[in-house]
Formats: C-alpha cells, structure tokens, sequence
C-alpha cells in the first residue's frame, strides 16, 4: 500500500492498561509509522491518555476518511454513528460481550448496556463491510450472528510498554519475605469482575496459604469500578477464610507497577469463566511466569500449552497444583520455554502483517 490512507477507531472507553485500549493504541502507532494519519475516538477517557484520543464530539462524520474501526464489546452511543457514516470503509473488531448474567446481581447499568450490545450487534455487522475477531472464540461468536467468514486479528504483546524498568519498590516489597520454599506470591491482573471468578482465586488461595505456605500472598490486581457490589463480597470472603493481611486488593497500576508484579510474583493464577481473549496470559508468559488457569472459552486457545489447565475447580487440587509447580524446577522451566514459544505468536511484526492483510489490503 504506497498511498497515505485515514484510518480513525472509536473505543466506547480509552482505559489505562485495558487490552481493547492497548490493541487501540497499538494500532494507531502501527498506521502513524507505517505513514498513514489515525485517530482515537472515545467517549471516556482515563486520566493517563488525556491528550491522545479525540472527544467523540469532535468527530466529524463528513470528514473524509479511508476507513473506520469501531471496537466492539458493549452497547454505546459510538454504535449509532459508525451505523451513519457512509463515505468509508467500516470494519468491526469484536472483542466480546460478557454475557449478562455474570452482571445482573451487581450492576444493573452494565448489565443493561450488554444487552443493548447484543441486540444492536447483528445490525452493525450487516453494514459493516469487514468482520473482525480478536480470538478464534471470538469469531465463532461472530458466525453465530450470521457472519459468515469472520476475520481474525489476535491482540499482541507490545514491547514498547514495558521498555520502562520494573517499579523497584514493588519488586522489592514482594521479594522481601521470599525464601527458597516459603512467602510465594500469587497473582491475578483484570477487573475485578463476577465472570472472572475471583472469588474461586480466593478459595484456592485459602487452601495452599493455610495447608502449605502460611507466609504466602496473593495480589489482586485491577479496578472494581462498576463492579463494587462484588469486590465488597471478595473482602467479606477474605475475612471468612482467615485471609486477611495475606489477600491484597491493589487497584489499578501503572505499568513500570505492573511489571514489578509480573516480575516479582512466582505464579499466575486465573480462575475466569468468560474471556474473549485474556491479554493477562501472555503478558505473565512475557514476564516468564507460570500460568495456572482454567480452561474455559477463550483461555485455552491463548495460552496454548505455554501453562496449566485446569479441566475442573477444586481449590484443594488447585493449591496442590501450586506447590508442585513451586518446588519442580524443571516443570517450570520447561513451561517458560514452551510460553515463550507461545507468545511469539503474538509479536509486533505478526500483528503488523495481519493488519497489513486483513486491513490495509482491502482499502
């Protein structure tokens, strides 16, 4: 492609550390050095990124332009102006909708604006010109609603946000009661959210903490807003399970942060039940940690067999699990060979050809 192109996205909302917001931000740096003008549209914006996405009142819909990316993954207002604009190509990038019943007993707003996705779905990619998945899941999804041959355009690990070094400090506080057998630190990175069953973390945590290593942590990692109602019932579980001091609640992180977690921590544990994609997986193989996760929708098609999947939930056989991983060297070993392998499929310059591919190509 020699001609300069115009290729502008709309994000519902430009998060710090989210992955459809990373994929966002990958792909406007991608197009910008390649040669071609993009823009981020969004409706709300994280206070980091202030200055990078344009307000959505700003977007002009007879500005001339090439084509239009619209990220999909919950009902919005976005959704009725990529359905108006008429004078660019229009591809769709799905990147799943929670189904609503992991939110219908905490937040109704959410739950709401899920639905409203749902149904407005089928429409938007009828008049979209390219249907796009984030994950094989995601594109079995997309036949679903009738598209017949969706596109798959895997997120990827970029490289260029974690050029800064590892928060120190954290590094230094999670390695400071770490011995050759005991003080292991356990850790989970996303949204404290009910579909990714933090609440099964928790009860395995209760086992190898209480049974096998009394001086372990585990780290929570990631915002609860919106989801409130549930984090006050992970903390209530947490006192239950005589937990308290050893689960931490951490929030949201910068990233030299969340490199220190990643770098620091000894295992990555996930317990969801619904991921279109789940980046948290590749970024621990990234970092080089062992993965423990269970296998259920999209989880086992990223993670490969770059770590351990769990075919059941008993938090006794998870924390059993645990200890194994920790005191075999070469399981781990091997597993951090395999990972590396695994997240090759996620690099920069295979992002860039499917981009090139799925995208450029067609304009």
């Amino acid at each position: 492609m020699s001609r300069k192109l115009k290729i502008d996205q709309f994000v519902h909302t430009l998060q710090y550390g989210d992955a459809i917001s990373g994929e966002a931000l990958s792909i406007k740096r991608i197009l910008e050095d390649l040669g071609h003008d993009s823009e981020i549209y969004s409706l709300n914006t994280h206070q980091k990124l202030l200055g990078i996405p344009r307000k959505m009142e700003d977007f002009k819909i007879e500005e001339k332009r090439d084509a239009i990316i619209l990220h999909y993954s919950i009902g919005s207002s976005q959704n009725k102006i990529y359905a108006e604009i008429s004078n660019a190509k229009k591809f769709i990038i799905y990147h799943n909708l929670t189904p609503e019943k992991w939110f219908s007993s905490y937040n109704f707003k959410v739950t709401s604006d899920l639905s409203q996705g749902k149904y407005e779905l089928p429409s938007l990619l009828q008049l979209s010109d390219y249907c796009l998945a984030d994950s094989n899941f995601n594109a079995d999804e997309l036949k679903s609603f009738g598209v017949e041959t969706p596109l798959v355009l895997p997120l990827l690990i970029d490289p260029k946000r974690w050029e800064a070094p590892a928060n120190q400090g954290i590094v230094s506080a999670l390695k400071a009661t770490r011995t050759s057998t005991q003080g292991a630190n356990i850790l989970h990175v996303g949204r404290i959210a009910p579909n990714k069953c933090i609440d099964d973390i928790i009860k395995s945590f209760y086992f190898y903490h209480h049974k096998f290593d009394q001086t372990s942590r585990l780290w929570l990692v990631g915002h609860d807003i919106d989801t409130e109602i549930y984090s006050f019932e992970l903390r209530q579980l947490v006192e239950e399970l005589r937990l308290k001091g050893f689960v931490n609640f951490v929030g949201s992180v910068s990233d030299d942060e969340l490199q220190g977690f990643y770098e620091a921590s000894d295992i990555y544990l996930c317990m969801s039940e619904h991921e279109g994609f789940c980046v948290p997986l590749i970024e621990a193989l990234h970092h080089g940690l062992p993965v423990i996760a269970f296998s259920s929708s999209a989880i086992p098609e990223t993670l490969g067999s770059g770590g351990i999947l769990l075919d059941e939930k008993d938090p006794l056989k998870t924390a059993l699990i645990i200890k194994n991983l920790l005191s075999d060297t070469a399981l781990r070993s091997s597993l951090k060979e395999i990972g590396q392998k695994q997240i090759e499929k996620f690099s920069v310059e295979i992002f860039t050809n499917n981009l090139k591919t799925q995208i450029l190509d067609k304009l």
